[in-house]
């Protein structure tokens, strides 16, 4: 199952999106992948992560992603190693067996 929680600005989406990552990987038993793909992340607050373990989070490395021609003159966006991988290799364990995924984060002014 996937889920996505879209909506504007200060709506509430990280505290939803993290709400129901733990009360799905509570009660289903099993794992839940949570990806924050925010410039400003902090759904590892909202999982129990306090801040200082936040600014700790490794995000994905662009090396992840390859881009291939899809034989229209188009490139396509794939995953350079398998899933399962990168998830071990990224990932935080969060309170309630939530694992977290830091899509990335703006360093310095001018770099989002």
């Amino acid at each position: 199952m996937k889920i996505a929680i879209a909506g504007k600005g200060g709506s509430g989406k990280t505290t939803i999106a993290g709400t129901l990552a733990r009360v799905l990987a509570r009660s289903t038993g099993h794992g839940v992948l949570a990806i924050d793909a925010d410039s400003n992340p902090n759904l590892g607050v909202t999982l129990g992560l306090t801040r200082d373990e936040v600014s700790r989070l490794r995000p994905l490395d662009r090396s992840i992603v390859e881009r291939i021609p899809d034989g229209e003159g188009k490139t396509k966006a794939v995953l350079a190693r398998p899933a399962a991988e990168i998830v071990r290799e990224y990932s935080t364990m969060t309170r309630d067996d939530v694992a977290l995924l830091l899509m990335g984060r703006v360093e310095h002014a001018g770099a989002g």
